[in-house]
Protein backbone atom coordinates (compact mmCIF):
# COMPACT_ATOMS: atom_id res chain seq x y z
CA UNK A 1 0.00 0.00 0.00
CA UNK A 2 2.89 2.96 0.75
CA UNK A 3 4.10 2.03 -2.70
CA UNK A 4 0.95 2.93 -4.40
CA UNK A 5 1.05 6.11 -2.43
CA UNK A 6 4.43 7.08 -2.80
CA UNK A 7 3.70 6.77 -6.50
CA UNK A 8 0.58 8.80 -6.24
CA UNK A 9 2.52 11.70 -4.85
CA UNK A 10 5.27 11.72 -7.20
CA UNK A 11 2.38 12.15 -10.04
CA UNK A 12 0.75 14.39 -8.09
CA UNK A 13 3.16 17.54 -7.84
CA UNK A 14 6.20 19.08 -5.87
CA UNK A 15 5.77 17.74 -2.49
CA UNK A 16 5.18 20.32 0.54
CA UNK A 17 8.46 20.05 3.01
CA UNK A 18 9.23 21.86 6.25
CA UNK A 19 11.71 23.68 4.67
CA UNK A 20 11.76 25.76 8.09
CA UNK A 21 12.46 22.70 10.35
CA UNK A 22 15.38 21.38 7.46
CA UNK A 23 17.64 24.93 7.47
CA UNK A 24 17.20 25.05 10.97
CA UNK A 25 18.65 21.17 11.85
CA UNK A 26 21.02 22.02 9.20
CA UNK A 27 22.50 25.26 11.10
CA UNK A 28 22.18 24.27 14.11
CA UNK A 29 25.81 24.13 14.92
CA UNK A 30 26.41 28.20 13.77
CA UNK A 31 23.24 29.12 15.30
CA UNK A 32 23.45 32.04 12.59
CA UNK A 33 20.14 33.78 11.53
CA UNK A 34 21.32 35.13 8.51
CA UNK A 35 22.37 31.71 7.11
CA UNK A 36 18.94 30.29 8.26
CA UNK A 37 17.50 32.97 6.32
CA UNK A 38 19.82 32.05 3.36
CA UNK A 39 18.77 28.72 3.33
CA UNK A 40 15.20 29.60 3.21
CA UNK A 41 15.24 32.01 0.80
CA UNK A 42 17.59 29.29 -1.50
CA UNK A 43 15.35 26.49 -0.95
CA UNK A 44 12.03 29.15 -1.67
CA UNK A 45 13.67 29.84 -5.04
CA UNK A 46 14.23 26.08 -5.84
CA UNK A 47 10.72 25.15 -5.52
CA UNK A 48 9.64 27.68 -7.53
CA UNK A 49 11.65 26.49 -9.97
CA UNK A 50 10.79 22.85 -9.48
CA UNK A 51 7.39 24.05 -9.36
CA UNK A 52 7.47 25.67 -13.17
CA UNK A 53 9.74 22.34 -14.54
CA UNK A 54 8.02 19.38 -12.41
CA UNK A 55 5.37 18.56 -15.44
CA UNK A 56 9.01 18.18 -17.52
CA UNK A 57 10.84 15.78 -15.15
CA UNK A 58 9.79 12.10 -16.52
CA UNK A 59 8.11 10.05 -13.59
CA UNK A 60 11.01 7.87 -13.08
CA UNK A 61 13.47 10.66 -12.62
CA UNK A 62 10.62 12.21 -10.32
CA UNK A 63 10.52 8.68 -8.43
CA UNK A 64 14.22 8.62 -8.14
CA UNK A 65 14.73 12.02 -6.89
CA UNK A 66 11.80 12.12 -4.08
CA UNK A 67 12.65 8.81 -2.93
CA UNK A 68 16.24 10.02 -2.44
CA UNK A 69 16.18 12.85 -0.48
CA UNK A 70 16.17 12.29 3.18
CA UNK A 71 18.84 13.81 4.45
CA UNK A 72 20.03 13.58 8.27
CA UNK A 73 18.66 17.03 8.65
CA UNK A 74 15.20 17.16 6.22
CA UNK A 75 14.54 17.11 2.70
CA UNK A 76 16.00 19.69 0.80
CA UNK A 77 14.61 21.65 -2.77
CA UNK A 78 17.34 22.66 -3.76
CA UNK A 79 19.11 18.83 -3.41
CA UNK A 80 16.04 17.77 -5.34
CA UNK A 81 16.79 20.27 -8.00
CA UNK A 82 20.16 18.84 -8.23
CA UNK A 83 19.09 15.60 -8.65
CA UNK A 84 16.66 16.34 -11.35
CA UNK A 85 19.68 18.26 -13.36
CA UNK A 86 21.96 14.93 -12.61
CA UNK A 87 19.31 13.30 -13.94
CA UNK A 88 18.97 15.13 -16.94
CA UNK A 89 22.92 14.92 -17.31
CA UNK A 90 22.30 11.72 -17.55
CA UNK A 91 20.27 11.28 -20.37
CA UNK A 92 22.16 13.72 -22.26
CA UNK A 93 25.64 12.49 -21.96
CA UNK A 94 27.65 14.69 -24.90
CA UNK A 95 26.23 17.93 -23.91
CA UNK A 96 27.74 17.58 -20.58
CA UNK A 97 31.26 19.59 -20.26
CA UNK A 98 32.15 20.13 -23.37
CA UNK A 99 35.02 18.75 -25.57
CA UNK A 100 37.41 20.11 -22.43
CA UNK A 101 37.98 19.00 -18.87
CA UNK A 102 37.23 22.71 -17.74
CA UNK A 103 40.75 23.60 -15.21
CA UNK A 104 42.55 20.82 -16.81
CA UNK A 105 46.16 21.00 -18.95
CA UNK A 106 47.24 18.71 -21.70
CA UNK A 107 45.95 16.90 -24.41
CA UNK A 108 45.48 13.82 -22.42
CA UNK A 109 42.98 15.30 -20.56
CA UNK A 110 40.41 16.45 -23.33
CA UNK A 111 37.85 14.33 -23.88
CA UNK A 112 38.34 12.23 -27.42
CA UNK A 113 35.79 11.93 -30.38
CA UNK A 114 34.55 15.76 -30.07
Amino acid sequence: MIPLLFLAAVAAGVPNYDIGKMCKSANSISNDDASIAGCLEDEKAAKERLIKAWPDYPAAARQTCIGNLQLDVGISYVEMETCFQMQDWKMHLDDVGGTHVPGAHGPQLQLQGK
